[in-house]
């Protein structure tokens, strides 16, 4: 097996940069009672400004009189490495995670086959870590631990073959290993400073003085014992949340933390190989019940670009009730993916839009009632040959008429006024309704009026008059 270890060593603050419109300027999270706050990280901004972690809070403003203050929030950063989960289950049927160690790993043996090698493997991660707004490092081995290491020690270093696990691990300094802050201090004090020097202690020495769980990472780190980790299993639906510091008047203030959540969706819907068809945008106000949009496609979608631009038409058309304090997005049906079947010589403009990505358009613009989709009845009746469909459906597509059908059909037929016109076609006798009291017995043709329209008209049947119009062709 061969583990990918992706390190977030910027976890917790990277939850509180997501939020931010501008997350490079400084920004610090703190922690400590209100007399005594402390910083606990620091983004790269604000260490530029001389911001460091274990800083008073005072000290850090008068370094950094523009620096951002935010307070850690376990639950936030612990929805952020679940994100990372989910992304990840897209690369690998094999994904597990630490909190502790702000890590996720996934077993890319299995995968190189479909990604390619590990070079190429390895941009494709890191372009989406960055996409999702992730500071990481990526170390590869074939133990999760060793890949763990590697990635603290050095980003990008990789190891494939057992044989040369133990080489790379000998140089590794005791200081980067994710070892208990107690366990370093006292190797450190026996002056024990690389890898190496730990692997040759005898290890019942080591069992007297640290116990067996010391002895058993190292057979872990090494490969010389399994070690296995949970497995991830991605959730049924997906909730996401934004608090906003202040209340949001406008849509326009929505936009930015919309635009994050849906990415966050697109990326949980990639791990799992599925899409959305429909989800809700709720928002929580002050003096006010929590309000709800509903967000629908015409087919199954994952593109966050697509899922942005139908939320936003949704958000614009409608009026929300007071300013919103909390944005969530909920999805909880999210059937499989499906991507659409395209030609290799496609002739369709650049940027047009196929049929369902014009629908669901149109249906976010002017409301889910304002466009439809027809079907065929069973019933030869023009006034009732047709139904209403609000979305498509496997299986339930349009059929092909057997004979000619205008495109407009009024909603009842009229005399036909005029020079008495040419017939192109017919007739087309049609008698049913015989068993709900609406029996109708006529003879339908495609005609030509005087002004060269092409018209749908009938006439009692077995007559030739008079004429009654019924629908145009286009």
């Amino acid at each position: 097996m061969l583990w990918a270890a992706i390190h977030l060593p910027q976890r917790a603050i990277d939850a509180v940069l997501r939020r931010q419109p501008e997350p490079e300027a400084p920004l610090a999270l703190v922690e400590g009672p209100p007399q005594r706050r402390q910083v606990l990280l620091a983004n790269a901004a604000a260490r530029e400004a001389g911001v460091q972690a274990g800083q008073a809070l005072t000290a850090a403003l008068a370094l950094c009189p523009n620096l951002a203050v935010a307070g850690h929030d376990a639950a936030e950063a612990g929805a952020l490495l679940e994100l990372a989960c989910a992304w990840a289950y897209g690369y690998s049927g094999q994904v597990c995670s630490e909190p502790a160690q702000d890590t996720v790993w996934l077993e890319v043996g299995g995968s190189l086959g479909l990604f390619g090698p590990w070079p190429r493997f390895e941009r494709l991660l890191r372009d989406d870590l960055q996409a999702l707004g992730l500071e990481h490092r990526i170390g590869l081995a074939p133990t999760p631990l060793a890949a763990l290491c590697l990635a603290r020690h050095r980003d990008g270093l990789a190891v494939t073959a057992i044989e040369a696990l133990r080489q790379m691990l000998d140089h590794l300094p005791i200081a980067t290993l994710p070892l208990q802050d107690a366990t370093r201090e006292a190797l450190a004090a026996l002056g024990v400073r690389r890898l190496r020097q730990l692997l040759a202690l005898p290890r019942a020495g080591l069992r007297r003085r640290f116990g067996a769980e010391l002895g058993q990472w190292l057979d872990r780190l090494t490969g010389a014992t399994p070690d296995p980790r949970p497995a991830y299993r991605p959730p049924e639906r997906f909730e996401r949340r934004f608090e906003f510091d202040d209340e949001i008047r406008y849509h326009t203030g929505l936009l930015f933390p919309l635009r994050r959540l849906l990415t966050d969706l697109a990326g949980f819907l990639a791990g799992r190989d599925g899409g959305v068809q429909r989800f809700h945008l709720r928002f929580e106000h002050e003096l006010h019940a929590p309000s709800r949009l509903q967000v629908g496609t015409a087919i199954p979608e994952r593109d966050p670009a697509r899922l942005f631009e139908l939320a936003r038409l949704v958000l614009e058309r409608e009026t929300l009730p007071a300013p919103v304090r909390a944005l969530s997005v909920c999805a909880e049906e999210l059937p499989p993916f499906v991507p659409a079947a395209t030609d290799l010589f496609d002739t369709r403009p650049a940027g047009a839009l196929d049929w369902s990505a014009l629908q669901a358009r149109l249906q976010a613009r002017l409301g889910a009632e304002a466009v439809h989709r027809y079907a065929l009845q069973p019933d030869p009746r023009p006034e009732r040959a047709m139904r209403r469909l609000r979305e498509q459906t496997p299986g339930e597509t349009l059929s092909a008429m057997p004979l000619p059908r205008p495109t407009w059909l009024l909603a009842r037929p009229i005399p036909l006024r005029g020079p008495a016109p040419t017939v192109l076609a017919g007739p087309e006798r049609i008698e049913s309704g015989w068993w709900d009291g609406e029996d109708l017995r006529r003879d339908y043709y495609v005609v030509r009026t005087g002004n060269g329209q092409r018209a749908w008209v009938f006439c009692p049947a077995g007559e030739r008059g008079p004429w009654m119009l019924h629908g145009w062709f286009a």
